[in-house]
């Protein structure tokens, strides 16, 4: 009866080691780990519309078009500019909705989080993409029947607690250093607001290039002006919070 009991008792461990094993290989204890990583900070100073703009990238004998819309939103920060390619007329008009009612968005105060895309061996340019929540920074209960009604039609809808609306936005990162154009045309505001471009990361790291592109920004056509508009300093304090 002993031998039985030390043979079953064995047998048993043998069997949960097996099955541990089997566990272990089937659910791996240490999967990859994605975290992000902060590649680009600047500083945004000011904010304009443009209308009539076009943009090349010259690399060597060679020029390539950029492609960005020929009128639409751009950001001047202090190391580059930041023209947007999907997003720019929603964001106006949420800043003309942010004169009647208060919205707000961004991950922290004051700065506005990005994502960058991986540069591909054909890329001319660094470019960016993420989707931005943008909530209503008031409780549904304190909106009146209008204010209900307006940003319904804006497309919000409530998640419980507050009306939210998400959006995607994209664009290019134009170096300053690589271009031959000055904007003095623009809005410079009382302030910088922090923006931070990140990349997730799982296993590899990833670096953005230098590009040594020069960067051409031309009328869309000879005969035309590039026009600059000023936009209002709501149309940061919605993207990135209140001061």
């Amino acid at each position: 009866m002993k031998h039985f009991r030390i043979l079953a008792c064995v047998g048993v461990m043998l069997l949960l080691s097996g099955c541990t094993a089997l566990l272990w290989g089937v659910n791996k204890v240490a999967e990859p780990k994605t975290e992000m990583k902060i590649q680009i900070q600047d500083e945004v100073t000011g904010v304009f519309q443009y209308k009539n703009l076009a943009v090349s990238a010259v690399q060597g004998n060679k020029k390539t078009a950029v492609n960005v819309p020929p009128e639409g939103v751009a950001f001047i920060g202090e190391k580059n500019i930041y023209i947007l390619t999907q997003g720019a007329n929603e964001l106006l008009s949420l800043n003309n909705l942010a004169t009647q009612i208060p919205l707000i968005s961004g991950r922290e105060e004051n700065t506005l989080k990005l994502r960058i895309s991986k540069p591909s061996g054909s890329d001319s340019v660094l470019q960016f993409s993420d989707a931005l929540s943008v909530e209503v920074n008031k409780s549904p209960g304190a909106l009146s029947a209008e204010e209900l009604n307006t940003i319904r039609h804006a497309g919000f809808q409530s998640n419980g607690v507050r009306y939210i609306r998400r959006m995607s936005l994209s664009g290019v990162i134009i170096p300053k250093s690589s271009l031959n154009y000055t904007f003095d045309k623009t809005e410079y505001l009382g302030r910088t607001y922090s923006v931070q471009f990140y990349s997730l990361e799982s296993g590899t790291d990833f670096h953005p290039v230098n590009l040594a592109t020069n960067i051409v920004v031309t009328p869309l056509a000879l005969t035309a002006d590039i026009v600059f508009f000023p936009i209002s300093l709501t149309f940061l304090r919605l993207m990135m919070g209140p001061h």
